[in-house]
C-alpha cells in the first residue's frame, strides 16, 4: 500500500515537474528571451554609377556615358518579418534620398528584435507624400516635384557619346514593391536578415542607376544602350523627353540599335513604356541581391 503511495506520488510529481518546465519554456519563448535580442539598420546607396558616373564601357553596344545630378528615390514601408506571417518592425513613413550625394546613407535602424532569422524582409518604392522625411540634399522643390506626379522616382543627368549630348529629365511614377529579398550576410547567401545576440546588422538597399537603359526586362544578359533613345529626340533640341520616348514603338527600333526584350511583360509596346518598367527594377538588396518586384497590392 505504502509502496503504491509513494510511486503515485513520484509520478504526479514528475508530471508537476514536467508541466512546469513546459510552462516555463513557454514563457520564456513568448518573450524572446532565450535567443536574446540585436538590431537592425537600414541604409541606401547608389553606387559608383549614380555618385560618379556610368562609364562608356558600361555601354558595350553603342559607348554612351552618364553622369547624374540627381537621383531622387522615395522609400516607403520597410518591413521585418519571418515566414509564419510575424511582423518584427515596419518603416511607415516614406523618406526621400538623391543617391547622387556621396556615401551610404541611413534610412531606419529597427531595435531590440529578437535574435533569430527574420526571412521576410521587403520594401517599397512608393509615390511622394506630403509627411515623407527628406534626407539631406533634397530640396524642398524637389519633394514639390515628387508629390505632384506621386512619383517613385526622379532622375536628371547628361548622356555623352563623342561631341553628341543629350539630357534627361525623367519622373516615374510606377510603385514597386520588393519582396523575399536575399542578399549575402557573413558570405552566404541570406533570405531576409538574420538578427544576433547583441549585434547590429547593416541592410543595405541598394540601387542599380545602369538598369534603366537595359535593353530587356527579364533576360540575365541584358546591356545599357542609348541609341535608339538618343534617336527618339525628335525635335533635336538635345533632351530626350519621355513623351518623346512613347512615340517610338517597340518594333520601330532599327534592328542595329538593339532588340528591346519585354519577356513576359505585358502592355510595354512604346519605349516609355519600356523605360517605366525598367524603373521597377532598379531595387537590389546588399549590392547584388535579389527581391521579387511587383505592383503594390491596392
Amino acid at each position: 500500500m505504502s509502496g503504491r503511495a509513494t510511486r503515485s506520488s513520484l509520478a504526479c510529481g514528475l508530471a508537476r515537474a514536467l508541466a512546469l518546465a513546459l510552462a516555463s519554456a513557454l514563457a520564456l519563448a513568448a518573450c524572446g528571451s532565450d535567443v536574446g535580442q540585436g538590431d537592425v539598420t537600414f541604409t541606401t546607396w547608389g553606387e559608383d554609377y549614380i555618385e560618379q558616373g556610368i562609364p562608356a564601357a558600361a555601354f558595350p553596344k553603342d559607348g554612351w556615358s552618364v553622369k547624374y545630378s540627381k537621383f531622387l528615390v522615395v522609400f516607403h514601408a520597410i518591413t521585418v518579418a519571418d515566414s509564419a506571417g510575424v511582423v518584427a518592425a515596419e518603416l511607415t513613413t516614406p523618406h526621400v534620398f538623391d543617391l547622387t550625394r556621396a556615401g551610404e546613407k541611413e534610412i531606419v535602424t529597427f531595435s531590440a528584435l529578437a535574435a533569430k532569422s527574420w526571412d521576410r524582409v521587403s520594401y517599397q518604392l512608393g509615390p511622394m507624400t506630403g509627411d515623407a522625411v527628406l534626407a539631406p540634399g533634397v530640396a524642398a522643390a524637389d519633394a514639390q516635384l515628387l508629390l505632384a506626379a506621386k512619383a517613385h522616382l526622379h532622375v536628371e543627368g547628361v548622356v555623352t557619346k563623342g561631341s553628341v549630348t543629350k539630357t534627361l529629365n525623367w519622373t516615374f511614377a510606377a510603385p514597386t514593391l520588393f519582396v523575399e529579398c536575399e542578399g549575402e550576410q557573413d558570405g552566404k547567401k541570406t533570405l531576409g536578415v538574420t538578427v544576433t545576440n547583441g549585434g547590429t546588422e547593416t541592410v543595405q538597399l541598394t540601387i542599380h542607376g545602369d538598369h534603366l537603359f537595359y535593353d530587356d526586362l527579364q533576360a540575365t544578359n541584358a546591356v545599357p544602350r542609348f541609341d535608339a533613345i538618343a534617336k527618339a529626340d525628335a525635335n533635336a533640341d538635345g533632351e530626350v523627353t519621355l513623351d518623346e520616348l512613347a512615340a517610338v514603338r517597340l518594333y520601330e527600333i532599327d534592328a542595329a540599335d538593339g532588340g528591346y526584350g519585354t519577356g513576359a511583360a505585358a502592355n510595354v509596346n512604346t519605349l516609355r513604356d519600356f523605360v517605366t518598367a525598367l524603373s521597377r527594377t532598379v531595387g537590389h538588396y546588399r549590392g547584388e541581391g535579389e527581391c521579387f518586384a511587383r505592383a503594390p497590392l491596392p
